[in-house]
């Protein structure tokens, strides 16, 4: 009897079956790195090698209390940087300062304060680029991994979330510092509900995450680039800030 017909089916089905199950692995394999997560993410090799590290201990964990009056952070744990405002280049308006209220919730009376409104497109916010000024100017990034999260004390009108992003040196491009030329992908990004009445938000460096597809990376503290509020509206907003802080 000749088994040679079956037999080259059986091995054919077999390869077939096989083949599949490895694309399929290969395919669902979960990413851990932001290469693996966005495959076609294109560096600048130039950027990349002048990246260098500033480490947090985790004895200081106040980023900005306000206090000092001006829009400077804390010089803490080597952190070097002021408060900046991005926009999303259309003809609205925004302005920051520093404002007291005798019922600040933090230590002192100074808190931040920004008002804006009349954006087209994305809207506006803040960033703290926590070793922008270090040298090599804005090559630094923050480690972080001393701490567990953020957190701050905020009010807004206006808004019903705010953003909360954080940037690494692959989704910022070399203009600011990052290693992206193109394909670049979104910030770690956690939205948190807010109010007209000051509430403290704490949020986990688990919590941020970056999406691609079917499957997201939590945000690796050791890598910080710039921590990013967006105030994403059309309409008129203010917002107030205080004790912007780590915490274990």
């Amino acid at each position: 009897m000749n088994y040679t017909g079956p037999l080259r089916l059986v091995c054919t089905k077999l390869f077939i079956t096989t083949v599949v199950c490895l694309c399929w692995q290969s395919c669902s394999k979960k990413p851990t790195t932001i290469e693996e997560l966005v495959p076609d993410l294109v560096f600048d090799k130039k950027a990349q090698a002048k990246q260098f590290a500033v480490v947090a201990q985790g004895t200081q964990p106040m980023i900005d209390d306000l206090e000092d009056g001006d829009l400077d952070g804390r010089k803490l744990e080597g952190r070097n940087w002021s408060w900046e405002q991005f926009d999303d280049a259309t003809d609205g308006t925004q302005f920051l300062t520093i404002v007291q209220l005798d019922k600040a919730p933090g230590q002192g009376e100074n808190v931040l304060y920004v008002r804006g409104g009349g954006w087209a497109n994305t809207g506006a916010g803040l960033s703290a680029k926590l070793a922008h000024k270090a040298s090599p100017r804005s090559y630094g990034v923050y480690d972080a991994s001393a701490y567990t999260g953020i957190k701050l004390w905020v009010k807004v009108i206006g808004l019903k979330q705010l953003k909360v992003e954080f940037g690494t040196p692959e989704t910022t491009s070399p203009d600011n510092g990052g290693i992206c030329l193109d394909n670049c992908p979104a910030n770690f990004t956690h939205a948190v509900p807010v109010s007209d009445s000051w509430i403290q938000v704490k949020i986990p460096f688990e919590a941020f995450v970056l999406t691609a597809g079917k499957h997201s990376l939590p945000l690796n503290p050791s890598n910080i680039k710039g921590i990013h509020f967006s105030f994403e509206t059309l309409g008129d907003y203010e917002v107030w800030i205080d004790e912007f802080s780590f915490y274990h």
